[in-house]
């Protein structure tokens, strides 16, 4: 059976839920969905989300460390506003996250480490999805994720692969994927390998 909205607000650390309601009330933010949060992965399905056009977000009843700093995230991406680009969208509302729970003493390892693999993987999927060049990225925000230029050229390039094996655009995704110092007649023959590699993958 289905929970109410009140019943899953009587389940959140109420330490926790204060906290996250001042956070709302000060920057004027109104709660679309009070979602449940049932530990991470029995929460994966659900989506929390910031609609910063209308100052909404659907947010997770906080009932541990891991849901306050996804409810904190959500807000971030209210109160900061930013609109460039997937990676740099999230990267500032993670920065806003963090912020308050290392001040409220909720911060952990694994939050930040959680925190820098989704701002990485944001910034894989602007590489194929958005054709973003890799040396547009900001370099202090891949430091921070803890990843090198190489590795996102190489994930990036593994996702192309996957997303683009029935596409006639394949050697356009992986022209922008391209080592930059590749001579002309090295590239030919990784691009050749790599489109043949697409067939069984």
């Amino acid at each position: 059976m289905r929970k109410t909205t009140k019943e899953r607000l009587a389940k959140a650390d109420q330490k926790m839920l204060k906290i996250v309601r001042d956070h709302l009330d000060y920057h004027l933010i109104r709660v679309r969905k009070w979602l449940p949060y049932n530990g991470r992965r029995t929460s994966r399905d659900v989506v929390y989300e910031a609609f910063i056009d209308h100052g909404q977000v659907s947010i997770p009843v906080p009932t541990d460390r891991y849901s306050f700093y996804v409810c904190m995230h959500e807000v971030g991406h209210i109160v900061k506003g930013e609109r460039n680009y997937a990676y740099m969208q999230e990267y500032v509302a993670e920065q806003y996250a963090i912020a308050k729970c290392i001040k409220h003493g909720y911060y952990t390892k694994e939050i930040g480490e959680s925190a820098k693999r989704y701002v990485y993987e944001h910034m894989v999927q602007d590489c194929v999805i958005r054709v973003l060049s890799i040396d547009s990225f900001s370099k202090a925000v891949l430091k921070w994720t803890g990843r090198t230029e190489e590795q996102l050229r190489r994930r990036a390039l593994q996702l192309a692969k996957i997303l683009y094996k029935d596409s006639d655009e394949v050697p356009t995704a992986l022209t922008s994927l391209a080592a930059k110092k590749l001579s002309l007649s090295a590239y030919k023959a990784l691009l050749e390998i790599t489109i043949k590699q697409l067939t069984i993958i």
